[in-house]
């Protein structure tokens, strides 16, 4: 078997693209994070297939325990305060840039506290970090677009985790607290 040159993104992009040496270590980070607990994320608890139908049939699994409860509350406090405003919602919110079928309506209504409920929380959540996967792979554009999204991805990354360690799967250890 031949002998697979070394290689790192960070360093490719850095040298070879517009605005790569602007990229933060935490951007970086923070999108290999999300990629790869994304592409769990999708594998385990939606059969490679994500979308709403998808998210809908997870969320009727949900089994919450009281750290993936405390987890994804922490999830939807920080999305409700990035992409609120005194007016309704801030344009933060309309660049997730929802599609016709993506459940817009029912995202604003949890984020307003207008439909509470752990399951239509979980799925609002979900939405919310489908759309962001959805432009992180499709819609950027530009690379220092990423330093502003740290905190973005992150807390993205935390809720899918919380999501998973309240779903039943064969791939995840269960925890009972």
């Amino acid at each position: 078997m031949p002998n697979v040159p070394e290689f790192n993104a960070a360093d490719w992009i850095a040298q070879n693209t517009v605005g790569g040496l602007n990229l933060s270590i935490e951007a970086q980070q923070a999108v290999a994070d999300f990629t790869t607990m994304w592409n769990f994320f999708e594998s385990t608890l939606c059969d490679n297939r994500a979308s709403i139908a998808a998210f809908e049939h997870v969320v009727e699994q949900y089994e919450p325990t009281e750290v993936s409860g405390e987890a994804l509350r922490a999830c939807l406090t920080f999305w409700s305060f990035r992409y609120r405003s005194r007016d309704g919602f801030s344009t933060r919110f309309d660049g997730l840039y929802f599609r016709q079928r993506d459940r817009r309506d029912h995202v604003e209504k949890v984020l307003l506290g207008d439909v509470e409920g752990a399951k239509e929380e979980l799925l609002a959540l979900l939405i919310i970090v489908y759309r962001l996967r959805n432009n992180l792979f499709h819609g950027l554009k530009t690379l220092e677009m990423l330093n502003d999204q740290v905190e973005n991805l992150r807390n993205a990354s935390r809720c899918m985790a919380a999501a998973m360690e309240a779903i039943p799967s064969r791939f995840l250890l269960r925890r009972t607290s």
